[in-house]
């Protein structure tokens, strides 16, 4: 019983001096990439604003009725212990600012809760209203379940609405020794490591992301709300290839001016019967600026019909200098997906060849047709 007795108590005293041995973790943020609809003077802006805030967010380590946890009811009958979350804001002069950069400090413990430990942390930038921008705050991680103890660089990249930040974390806790530790990067998606602490982020369009905020207000006709300053247009009878003679129930397009470009967001449904229970239809959905393509979307399917195709779906997308930036095929009987950011090494297919200019060609013939 003794030596039971002796592992208990080592294992309180470990505890006990755990919680007395706290430390901080100490965070700088430099944002090395902005892109979509946020200019670099608008971030700036953002970063000096008094508003911005950093949220660190705490966990308890045991759950302890009504001081580290609440019980409630749970269906059909019992109940459960639900965890307290503790919250401590930084604002202000807690936080280090330099152009890009921002510097700070944040307890492992919080001030009067000796059972919690951090968790995660997060930055509220407050962004101006906009299109596709959110509101009222971008909502950016900054940590999330990183190693307790010693000092690491680590990237992130994020999409907030119609705008991108592309970050350098660099976390040091207060009692960590030795250099600090790069987190190792292999084929992501949207970041590639450079090193010396340098990195390269994907770029794309700076209107790429109005084609998902402008979905809604392309797939009513018209928008019931439309959004100030915005024209809308529909095609008329004969409609152009590859949908003529077919019916159209879906023929939208809106216009908005922004950035001194004519913005368009289209999309268009069609329906074609054939012989006995055949069945096609045909959806395209479009986003163009300044009458160039920046993502293209196209679906056919075809349902029991004599020489059945693919139907296959392909998107493609343009990056701000006109370049292809990517093209996915998809069909039943495979997927191709050309990346150009990633390239082969990462496992990207081989480029797209003629087939991008059949769709950039065939979406142009149903831009005019709804201009005309």
């Amino acid at each position: 019983m003794g030596r039971y007795f002796f592992i208990s108590a080592t294992l309180l005293w470990a505890l006990h001096a755990g919680a007395g041995m706290a430390h901080d973790l100490q965070v700088e943020v430099d944002v090395l990439h902005v892109g979509g609809q946020l200019l670099p003077a608008e971030l700036e802006a953002i970063l000096a604003d008094p508003k911005l805030v950093v949220e660190a967010h705490y966990q308890p380590t045991r759950l302890i009725e009504d001081v580290t946890a609440r019980r409630e009811r749970t269906m059909p009958f019992g109940s459960r212990l639900f965890a307290i979350p503790q919250v401590v804001n930084l604002t202000g002069a807690q936080i280090e600012r330099k152009g890009r950069t921002l510097r700070f400090q944040v307890p492992d413990v919080p001030p009067g809760h000796d059972q919690y430990r951090l968790r995660s942390m997060n930055l509220l930038m407050p962004v101006a209203p906009g299109v596709g921008r959110p509101q009222p705050n971008a909502d950016v991680t900054l940590y999330d379940e990183a190693p307790a103890s010693g000092a690491w660089e680590a990237a992130r990249f994020g999409r907030y609405g119609a705008f991108d930040l592309g970050l350098r974390l660099r976390h040091r806790w207060s009692d960590a020794k030795g250099e600090m530790q790069v987190v190792k990067l292999v084929c992501h998606r949207d970041i590639q490591a450079l090193g010396e602490g340098q990195y390269r982020f994907r770029s794309r369009h700076r209107h790429e992301g109005l084609f998902r905020s402008l979905a809604s207000d392309a797939q009513s006709d018209p928008p019931s709300r439309p959004r100030a300053g915005q024209r809308s247009r529909q095609m008329r009878e004969p409609f152009p290839a590859p949908i003529a003679g077919w019916r159209v129930s879906r023929n939208h397009l809106v216009q908005l001016d922004l950035d001194g470009q004519v913005v368009e967001r289209l999309s268009v449904y069609a329906e074609q019967a054939g012989a006995g229970s055949c069945r096609r239809t045909y959806a395209y959905d479009a986003l163009f600026s300044g009458g160039q393509p920046v993502v293209l979307k196209r679906s056919i399917y075809d349902a029991e019909c004599e020489g059945k195709g693919d139907s296959p779906t392909v998107e493609a997308t343009w990056a701000g200098d006109g370049s292809l930036a990517r093209y996915i095929f998809s069909s039943p009987k495979g997927l191709r997906d050309w990346d150009g950011f990633e390239g082969a090494a990462c496992g990207s297919s081989t480029p797209p060849g003629d087939e991008v200019e059949a769709l950039r060609a065939e979406a142009q013939g149903i831009r005019d047709a709804f201009l005309r």
